[in-house]
């Protein structure tokens, strides 16, 4: 993959994207069973991600940056749903009762970040200015391996 294409990629996988796991049940997970399961569905859905954008940047080269035409379909067709999927089957898990809060915050964060690329693609190509950074950071923090990767 192109370096462009790599930079949005990391980017966006930066928030993470898993295999749905749902908990199955009212009885709240363990701290490690809820990263294990959320690490799961932020994989499954960055290799959608992954899938995407190499299909829509391929013929970019090395040092080439997508057009806003390129980048805007991507946002709306692959970017958003697959993040939306991801944060729905994240909040779906019955997390420990004591970090719901710490969670939910994360998970606000990575919305509010969606939104602003939603209002500007081109913001997943500024240097030093990912909007997913803090969510990122949080979910690293928190444990999370695949949820948060850069």
């Amino acid at each position: 993959m192109n370096t462009h294409a790599g930079a949005i990629l990391a980017a966006l996988l930066a928030t993470g994207a898993v295999a749905g796991c749902g908990s199955g049940g009212d009885k709240p997970l363990s701290k490690t069973e809820y990263i294990k399961q959320g690490d799961a569905i932020c994989k499954k859905f960055g290799d959608k991600l992954d899938k995407a954008a190499q299909k829509q940047f391929a013929d970019l080269g090395p040092n080439e940056a997508p057009s806003e035409k390129q980048l805007t379909p991507f946002v709306e067709d692959a970017v958003k749903p697959n993040i939306e999927s991801q944060i729905s089957g994240l909040r779906d898990l019955e997390p420990p009762k004591a970090d719901k809060d710490k969670l939910n915050a994360i998970y606000d964060q990575v919305e509010t970040a969606l939104a602003k690329v939603e209002d500007d693609p081109e913001s997943l190509l500024e240097q030093g200015a990912d909007p997913f950074e803090k969510a990122n950071a949080a979910a690293q923090e928190y444990g999370f391996k695949e949820c948060g990767e850069s």
